[in-house]
């Protein structure tokens, strides 16, 4: 069997499409499900040395049948779920685990749709969603302890500023020499890390294992194992193709992976970031409420509370600063075309009313939150959410924020005219 590429050079004996590897072990193909920073594990029913052992589900690649296309069929017959492969968790050398001398494991990273239902079926009696520090609860099949804490380590930084976190503890699970630094990867943390895709909030500070924490910066890692970092990535967020991180980078020593470290988050830096990080979805809101008149058609999209986005519709740069936030619109050909009138948008006029709503919004003392569907990972899809009068203002957001609106402090909005656009300052005075 022909098994090289056409340039000539070897293919990865983990790629090929057959129940053997190219030294003429059997392949038995294992499912690393991950859903919401949590991995499935599945009990065995039988044979009798095997029962009440836990495995990652899987099966044995029939003779002439694709790896993958094995594996689907497997969780299909075992546990009912239609899911699709979307990776590998490699093992040493090959990319392949140890079984016997006869026997290799290949396991596969898999994706289920987010409300699929998963239920024992007639080899186990038991499935269950673990954290990835649970794994030790119960005891595992021996070929599967090794492969199982791989797939754990790679689901994925679960983050606290969501709640409001500022401190905590973490394992380590990675250390990345960056430069003359080094980026520190742990299981779990409070910090707030840069977006590479949507850089509006900065990354929070403080420290780690005593050390100030240089910067902090999202992460990305490959099945090949490379981590890639902020602009190096090569991917959107989220990309189910990568395990989404938060990297701490520090001057060093580095600790060593396995060590848990304690994290600490500058809490007033953090508070000034949620207050203006807040202030400013307000501020966007009451832009889209008092601008509704300026639209003569119906507009592309409309915000939570029923009003044209102007917003979302014409952002180009969004800045949070301690007690600050920049924000700057284009009102470009494809915005007036969808029915926007630019021209009748008399700034100092909307400003006011932007303004007095604002100030009555304020006064409410009204509650804030973040939700994030009950996923602590980094790539979770969270949403900030206002209980203003009348209908809560909702925004997608991956950044902090404040619990109520009684911790914003005079609030005020400057509106600035640029080329084709408009520049929304959001202050707040301490």
């Amino acid at each position: 069997m022909d098994v090289s590429d056409p340039d000539g050079s070897d293919r990865d004996r983990s790629d090929l499409a057959s129940h053997l590897t190219m030294d003429g072990r059997l392949v038995v193909v294992a499912a690393a499900v991950v859903r919401s920073g949590r991995l499935l594990g599945a009990r065995r029913r039988g044979p009798s040395q095997l029962a009440g052992l836990w495995e990652l589900p899987g099966g044995k690649v029939e003779p002439g049948e694709d790896p993958r296309e094995a594996l689907l069929r497997e969780l299909t017959e075992e546990l009912s779920i239609d899911a699709a492969v979307v990776g590998t968790v490699r093992g040493p050398g090959t990319g392949d685990w140890p079984l016997t001398d006869e026997s290799v494991l290949r396991v596969l990273r898999v994706r289920l749709p987010p409300d699929e239902a998963v239920r024992p079926g007639p080899a186990h009696d038991q499935v269950r969603w673990f954290d990835p520090w649970q794994l030790g609860e119960v005891p595992w099949l021996p070929a599967d302890v090794a492969p199982a804490q791989a797939a754990a380590e790679g689901v994925g930084t679960w983050v606290g500023f969501p709640t409001g976190e500022v401190s905590g503890t973490g394992t380590v699970i990675r250390v990345q020499e960056l430069g003359q630094q080094f980026g520190i990867v742990v299981d779990r943390t409070p910090f707030h890390p840069l977006d590479h895709g949507w850089p509006d909030q900065p990354a929070d500070e403080g420290t780690l294992a005593g050390q100030p924490v240089k910067d902090v910066l999202t992460g990305a890692i490959a099945d090949d194992g490379v981590l890639l970092v902020g602009s190096d990535i090569d991917v959107r967020r989220g990309d189910s193709s990568r395990s989404w991180v938060v990297v701490h980078v520090v001057a060093g020593p580095a600790p060593e992976p396995g060590e848990e470290v304690a994290l600490q988050v500058d809490s007033q830096h953090r508070e000034r970031l949620s207050a203006a990080h807040t202030a400013c979805h307000l501020a966007a809101l009451a832009m889209n409420e008092v601008t509704a008149d300026c639209w003569h058609k119906d507009p592309p999209r409309r915000d939570s509370r029923g009003n044209p986005d102007l917003d979302q519709s014409s952002i180009q740069v969004s800045r949070i600063l301690p007690d600050e936030a920049h924000d700057e619109y284009r009102f470009g050909r494809s915005l007036r075309k969808a029915g926007f009138d630019a021209a009748g948008l008399r700034l100092a006029a909307y400003r006011d009313r932007a303004q007095s709503l604002l100030d009555t919004w304020v006064a409410t003392g009204a509650a804030v939150r973040v939700e994030t569907g009950g996923d602590p990972t980094l790539t979770a899809r969270r949403r900030w959410v206002c209980d203003l009068p009348g209908r809560p203002g909702v925004i997608p957001c991956g950044g902090t924020h404040v619990t109520s609106l009684t911790q914003l402090a005079g609030v005020r909005l400057a509106w600035e005219p640029m080329a084709d656009g408009l520049l929304v300052r959001t202050s707040l005075g301490r």
